[in-house]
């Protein structure tokens, strides 16, 4: 028994050091590469939210007013110009950015490229050292896939999550540039993985946690309010809809956490109150209106498209195996995940399903694989899930042999 459980461990071990050396491989390929994505600069200015919050405190400055605040929550700007004061950078002005968004959208990315990255201090530096700091984070979420899947539903599953979620070629693509997408991932996984544990002990406390993640989730982009509504839902279920007061305590709880920690880190509210919310969904709206009308090519316009779009993407223009193979493996497992989810009532499985996938791929703007970088992690959870649907298949087969044996 000992020698199996080491055997095991180190099994895993070597799983995890794979991972690790794997991932520093391709940021080493890809962090040096030339700037494509005007949000990579975008964010790197931005930076200045953290010079005006955290080094001058200034939370009625009136560039919290400015298009840039409502455009995107300030945790990514905070962690990129933290970043780069650190590394002794300040970014001291929205000057930059402005004349970025003048420009937008682009018609000629790349010539406009080649004017905007010499506004980035130092950019041979800056630009692959920051792209570093993000790739912690989608680093992180790989092994918060792995711990959580592994707690609930098991090592085989576990493991083919995170090789599924590896393999695709978006993952790679989004983790090694500077944007915000791999800091939402880390929240979601995170918060996915406090959500497990809360469903496994019935512990209150992680209802707390999972509310603080929400909140910084909420602060990374507007995507992370679903979270809220999500954490909500899984504790009536695993509460069968009878809570007491206890449970009631430690949900206001979470809940004044939420509002403290999105209030004091987003200064918009100290300044414009709940008006704040509505007005970054606008710029929001404003802003993919706009980029759907330069390219109404790659504008997804209906539910139906947006499902179409996800398919495709996921499971054959970015999946390795179908490339090779020609098989949409992955589609066939996520099929197979989804009937076993359903066969055996597992609501938790569901609750993620439903806020992470469905409801993220029914307001997909548009069809570019960026879109779906934090989205497809849990579809791949969901595929990993039918390895359980075929151990089921074995040890029913198994007890057969036995009987037919007696």
């Amino acid at each position: 028994m000992m020698k199996r459980t080491y055997l095991k461990f180190s099994l895993e071990l070597i799983f995890i050091l794979l991972i690790i050396v794997g991932e520093l491989k391709v940021l080493e390929e890809r962090k040096y590469l030339p700037v494509y994505d005007s949000d990579e600069v975008s964010w790197i200015f931005t930076g200045y939210y953290f010079n005006l919050y955290f080094l001058h405190f200034d939370l009625f400055h009136p560039d919290w007013n400015d298009y840039e605040a409502f455009d995107q929550p300030p945790l990514g700007k905070y962690i990129v110009g933290g970043a780069l004061y650190l590394k002794g950078y300040t970014i001291d002005s929205l000057d930059p950015k402005r004349f970025l968004n003048s420009n937008l959208p682009l018609v000629n990315p790349q010539k406009h490229f080649d004017l905007i990255t010499p506004k980035v201090p130092n950019p041979r530096i800056v630009i692959p050292f920051t792209r570093s700091v993000i790739f912690v984070f989608s680093l992180l979420s790989l092994f918060l896939i792995y711990i959580s899947i592994r707690m609930l539903y098991g090592v085989a599953p576990a493991f083919i999550s995170t090789v599924l979620t590896i393999s695709n070629p978006i993952f790679n693509l989004v983790s090694t540039r500077i944007l915000g997408d791999p800091i939402l991932l880390f929240f979601f996984t995170l918060f996915f993985l406090l959500c497990a544990l809360y469903w496994r002990s019935k512990n209150n406390i992680y209802i707390v946690f999972a509310f603080i993640v929400s909140s910084l989730a909420f602060l990374t982009k507007l995507n992370g309010i679903l979270l809220v509504f999500m954490l909500i839902i899984i504790f009536l279920i695993k509460n069968k809809f009878s809570i007491s007061k206890q449970d009631c305590k430690f949900v206001i709880t979470g809940f004044i956490a939420f509002l403290l920690i999105t209030v004091v880190l987003n200064p918009v509210f100290l300044n414009s109150g709940t008006k704040a919310i509505w007005k970054m969904v606008e710029v929001r709206l404003s802003a993919f209106r706009m980029y759907q009308e330069a390219w109404k090519s790659l504008a997804l316009l209906s539910v139906r498209e947006r499902f179409i779009a996800a398919t495709q993407m996921v499971f054959f223009k970015y999946s390795l195996f179908y490339h090779f193979l020609k098989i949409p493996l992955e589609l066939i497992m996520f099929v197979i995940g989804i009937y076993y989810m359903i066969r055996r009532r597992d609501l938790f499985l569901t609750t993620i399903f439903a806020f992470l996938v469905v409801i993220p791929i029914s307001i997909l703007p548009f069809n570019i694989p960026r879109y779906f970088y934090w989205i497809f992690p849990f579809i791949y959870i969901i595929a990993g899930f039918s390895l359980n649907f075929f151990k089921e298949l074995l040890c029913k087969k198994d007890i057969r042999l036995l009987k037919i044996q007696r």
